[in-house]
């Protein structure tokens, strides 16, 4: 049995339509368009504002869990925390994070050095916090809306 090409394309239009029958068509849809204003159009589809003012915001996981995550490095002798999943400005939230922990800007290392206790990585779009902070950070997102 062998078919042409018109009817492996006929099969495949039936088993893959393009358009939903449940769909107006596009003159239908243009003439709505043009009919209607932005106002409505908004009213109808039931759009919200955000209900964030902050210019940041943290994702939930696909597990609706917070990305905030604790590891260490350094053979174990290193502990810090990462926020992931970042949208919208990361100094506000480093600056946010510090001041809800209560941590200074830096801190001085035995050697004398000063080192960031929350730093930035813009690349990953991450915020890294020295210290076993999961809980306190996870507990702050929550009560912040996140």
């Amino acid at each position: 049995m062998t078919t042409t090409g018109q009817d492996s394309e006929d099969r495949a239009a039936k088993m893959y339509p393009d358009t939903d029958p449940s769909t107006p068509s596009p003159t239908v849809l243009a003439a709505d368009l043009q009919a209607s204003s932005l106002k409505s159009r908004v009213r109808d589809f039931s759009i919200r504002p955000t209900l964030s003012s902050l210019p940041y915001s943290i994702l939930r996981t696909p597990s609706k869990n917070l990305p905030i995550y604790q590891t260490t490095k350094s053979g174990g002798s290193k502990h810090i925390t990462t926020i992931r999943k970042i949208q919208g400005d990361l100094t506000e939230l480093a600056t946010a994070v510090r001041q809800a922990l209560g941590m200074e800007e830096y801190m001085t290392d035995p050697r004398g050095r000063k080192k960031a206790n929350v730093v930035i990585n813009r690349t990953t779009k991450h915020v890294i916090i020295r210290g076993w902070r999961g809980a306190e950070i996870k507990r702050w997102a929550e009560v912040s809306g996140f």
